[in-house]
């Protein structure tokens, strides 16, 4: 029987949209479809390599519509041309429609325009505001006829990317979904990990991403500082990496704590780290949905996170909205720390959500065909 094939439109190297992909390619139906990548990155993909040995192709796209219409037409038509029954087009923001409308001029049986996010990933204001601007415009152009469905992460995504342009209820809501047997709750992973760290005697404060705008890493800092003052033990534990990480150090050697904190970059055992905190903050300016929120969840961690995340994040009883107050935050961890709490499996909620990656699969291979 001949594959579905599918096309997978822009990856990176990290950040959330790669995790979604590589985690429904992971659990997809291998026998009925195949994917394919492309990506504009500059450097060879971590992963490439463990792609290949699957069966993928991975595609290089040299230059950014914006900056060479013409090359990156020429380019993405070349890899077209091996034949496609859906692109998958995973989107933050709009600087144009260019992919859309040559995947629709082509006939591409499936069409899919994803929406991954709710604000503009830029540190400097002035870009940011200026290019939240052209995003708005360029919403406000955006149809029906540029793609064959529509997909998004959450609601505020789907307003975000969407506006007034498609109905709501054209929109397919795709949860960012998990292996539950990865992310659940292992006591005796907990116990290796604390140990293996020096923290088996810490109250452990932890994050995962990327140091960047959006996640507000610099607040963490912040807050960690004010939880020190009344909580002897705490820790901090950061995994990830990005260009606000300098910032980060700098905050943290200006407040004196780096005995206290374990940066640890980017990690490929996030699920064992998750069984070594004691409490998990995310306290970003913007969120599309984010995938460390279900994770820390499903290891049975309380969760903190900021008002501007999506509510649909709040999967189990674990998480909690906080405003962007800081001495809120302090209190709240101050108190957490005080009050010991059951550490639970909380699988059961979160396939319940509708949050598990087995389940979420199958509604992508019905859009797929």
């Amino acid at each position: 029987m001949r594959k579905i094939k599918v096309l997978q439109i822009p990856i990176y190297d990290m950040g959330g949209v790669n995790s979604y992909v590589l985690k429904n390619w992971e659990f997809i139906d291998k026998s009925r479809f195949q994917f394919d990548f492309a990506t504009l990155s500059k450097q060879p993909l971590d992963f490439e390599d463990r792609l290949k040995e699957q069966g993928c192709k991975v595609h290089y796209i040299s230059c950014y519509a914006e900056d060479n219409e013409q090359k990156f037409i020429d380019e993405l038509n070349a890899i077209l041309d091996e034949g496609y029954d859906a692109i998958h087009i995973h989107t933050s923001l709009w600087r144009g429609f260019l992919i859309e409308h040559i995947a629709m001029e082509r006939k591409i049986p499936i069409v899919i325009v994803h929406a991954h996010s709710t604000g503009v990933h830029i540190n400097n204001k002035e870009e940011r505001e200026r290019v939240t601007l052209a995003h708005n415009k360029n919403r406000a152009e955006f149809s029906e006829r540029l793609a064959t469905h529509f997909c998004a992460c959450s609601k505020a995504a789907a307003d975000w990317i969407f506006g007034e342009q498609i109905q709501r209820d054209k929109i397919i809501l795709l949860n960012n979904a998990i292996d539950l047997d990865e992310f659940s709750y292992k006591p005796d992973i907990r116990d290796e990990y604390r140990k293996k760290l020096n923290l088996e005697n810490a109250f452990v404060i932890g994050w995962v991403g990327r140091m960047c705008y959006p996640k507000n890493p610099e607040m963490i800092i912040d807050i960690f500082n004010g939880v020190c003052k009344d909580v002897p033990n705490a820790k901090l534990l950061l995994a990830g990496d990005g260009e606000l990480r300098e910032a980060v150090e700098n905050k943290i050697n200006n407040y004196g704590i780096a005995y206290k904190v374990l940066i640890l970059g980017n990690r490929s055992d996030v699920p064992a780290l998750l069984q070594a905190m004691d409490v998990f903050i995310l306290p970003s300016r913007f969120e599309g949905l984010s995938f460390t929120l279900i994770e820390s969840q499903t290891a049975g961690l309380k969760c903190l996170t900021s008002e501007y995340v999506p509510k649909e994040a709040k999967i189990t009883s674990n998480l909690e909205f906080l405003p962007y107050n800081t001495k809120i935050w302090v209190d709240k961890i101050v108190e957490i720390a005080n009050n010991p709490y059951p550490r639970n499996d909380m699988s059961k909620d979160v396939v319940k959500a509708g949050y598990s990656i087995r389940e979420q699969v199958k509604i992508l291979e019905k859009i797929y065909g």
